[in-house]
């Protein structure tokens, strides 16, 4: 029998030391364990010593992480509720007017700020204006006179959020075209 294995059958003590491994004490001498599968079982049995089990630990990281990146998401939410809009119909009134009907779906407490803008048959921008909607219901089915300064072929509603800075395509005029003016809650953009 090899005497590196000869305490398990002596009497003997078991003792986790400062390091986190197990020094086991037969008679005189004593065996440090790096690891507990190297304690015999009669040793386990004798002073309790259990595996340490990390599944318990990792479910509940896990559980926390989950609930942390939920709230995290609910509280995005709130700050920055979502806010829609579809173009509905336009109508060529004139060639320095488009009526542009759109419909908005928003918070109802949220002052809202929409971009409109009509092309001509080149495709550049013949109409641009931020058109502001004061808070109301949640949904809302507006219509606006876009002013242009050319007969608009295409009109749109480029996008809508809660502040007047937004990210939608800048105004597109060919230089030295002067940006026509818009009737309020409009605003044109300054060229």
């Amino acid at each position: 029998m090899d005497r590196a294995h000869n305490y398990s059958l002596l009497p003997g003590t078991l003792e986790r030391n400062k390091d986190g491994d197990w020094d086991v004490r037969v008679g005189y001498r004593e065996v440090v364990m790096r690891n507990q599968t190297d304690i015999p079982q009669h040793l386990h049995a004798r002073y309790g010593v259990r595996k340490r089990r990390i599944a318990p630990i990792l479910i509940g990281i896990l559980i926390a992480a989950v609930v942390s990146a939920g709230l995290a998401f609910a509280n995005f939410r709130q700050q920055n509720p979502s806010i829609s809009a579809q173009l509905l119909a336009f109508e060529v009134t004139s060639p320095s007017q488009v009526l542009v009907t759109w419909e908005v779906s928003r918070g109802p407490q949220l002052a809202t700020y929409c971009v409109l803008r009509a092309q001509d048959i080149r495709r550049t921008d013949v109409g641009y204006a931020t058109v502001r909607i004061a808070a109301g219901t949640d949904y809302e089915q507006l219509t606006y006179a876009l002013a242009t300064n050319g007969e608009a072929v295409l009109a749109q509603v480029l996008g809508c959020a809660n502040s007047a800075q937004m990210r939608v395509p800048p105004p597109d005029f060919p230089p030295g075209v002067k940006i026509p003016e818009q009737v309020a809650p409009g605003v044109a953009p300054s060229s």
